[in-house]
């Protein structure tokens, strides 16, 4: 397993001031990431509060402060004066390509609050590491707005490991790096895991072996060979069921978005398509599946937010391997591991988890251990220990 970040202690934050571009949260997102570190981080004692271009107001009583961003350098000038008034010991900015208005002026904000004597912390948080659009032609100075983005910090978290190790390598300044994995963005409520309940509230067969998928359905996300796994003798026949749970693909129609795969891709694939769902009923689907299948042609990776709503779930989870070991914080026998593209070994390892209830027993108590770890209050004590760490 690789190196978390560890306990510090220095000195205790009592103040954060989060910079989001997305707000308020859609579930999965990074508002969403935001909301609920926030909420484990103020059990902990910690004032919270959100400046984010996205509202046209404020609302004092949720601590959510609206930032102008319609002229150049506005949000940057709009979050020093709102530091200046709140005091915060942390400023901690979100980032994600294309979550801002002009991202290129996030390098600024360190230099910008030495220069304004505000002595708050500066922690950049890392959901990708992909290049912000800037005007055409900006070529490589898209890479150095990421780059400089984390030179410009007194800390920078990633919430994937292996993107932790490519910005470090590439950094001309060293930046204290920590890897802090999200955590779930769908939990289940206590008391709701009991599988016979949630498929009789669903009206679903009680003998079917339910496959679950959950998550967008582009084609990186293994569909395809999920697919052919299913129609393999080992696993065709009338009782095994592919639920496709969610919405086909995000609400948005930006040229990053990946295409959902086509509907033939099932064909001759007994399955039941949820469409989109709120998180209670998502929640109420994951349990009543045996197991979820994630076989991600690009390996499993921390960034993987159906993963993580998997375990939480307490569902035996088969997905593939990591593109780089020790770039996952899964144990071995915790999940079921496959190459990425191989429809036989995921057919295998399916119809294992069918008919063998010690290896279904593993896996199950293998997912409760990973979402042991990966709690939002485990998270929020990781990230208080980097930002003490810089005290």
């Amino acid at each position: 397993m690789a190196a978390l970040a560890a306990d510090a202690g220095v000195r205790p934050t009592r103040r954060v001031l989060f910079v989001s571009g997305e707000f308020p949260p859609r579930v999965g997102g990074v508002g969403d990431h935001v909301v609920r570190l926030a909420a484990a981080l103020m059990a902990r004692g910690v004032s919270c509060q959100v400046a984010t271009e996205s509202r046209a107001t404020s609302d004092p009583a949720e601590n959510v402060h609206a930032i102008a961003s319609r002229y150049p350098l506005q949000a940057l000038w709009s979050t020093l004066r709102l530091a200046r008034r709140v005091r915060p010991d942390v400023i901690h900015v979100h980032y994600q390509a294309g979550a801002f208005a002009r991202p290129g002026e996030l390098v600024g904000l360190g230099r910008a609050m030495r220069l304004a004597g505000i002595p708050s912390r500066l922690v950049v948080t890392f959901h990708d590491l992909l290049h912000p659009y800037l005007f055409p032609k900006a070529g490589w100075l898209r890479a150095r707005v990421v780059r400089g983005l984390a030179e410009s910090a007194h800390a920078a978290i990633y919430v994937d490991e292996l993107d932790r190790r490519r910005a470090v390598a590439q950094v001309d300044r060293a930046t204290r790096a920590f890897w802090i994995p999200a955590g779930p963005t769908i939990e289940p409520p206590a008391g709701s895991n009991d599988r016979s309940t949630a498929r009789a509230a669903l009206g679903l067969d009680r003998e079917d072996f339910i496959v679950g998928f959950f998550g967008f359905r582009q084609r990186s996300k293994g569909l395809g060979v999920l697919a052919k796994a299913l129609r393999r003798p080992e696993m065709a026949g009338s009782g095994t069921l592919l639920a496709l749970i969610g919405a086909a693909e995000p609400p948005t129609s930006g040229r990053r978005a990946e295409p959902a795969m086509a509907a033939r891709t099932f064909d001759g694939v007994r399955l039941v398509d949820t469409g989109a769902q709120p998180p209670d009923v998502i929640s109420r689907w994951l349990v009543a599946c045996d197991s979820i299948a994630l076989p991600f042609l690009d390996g499993l990776s921390a960034r993987r937010g159906s993963f993580m709503n998997a375990v939480a779930h307490g569902i035996p989870v088969i997905t593939t391997l990591p593109p780089v070991e020790g770039t996952v914080d899964v144990n071995d026998g915790e999940v079921a591991l496959v190459e990425p593209g191989d429809a036989g070994a995921l057919a295998k390892a399916l119809a294992e988890v069918r008919d063998n209830p010690l290896r279904r027993r593993r896996l199950t108590e293998g997912a409760q251990a990973i979402a042991a770890r990966h709690t939002w209050s485990v998270i929020a004590k990781r990230t208080l220990n980097a930002y003490d760490l810089l005290a």
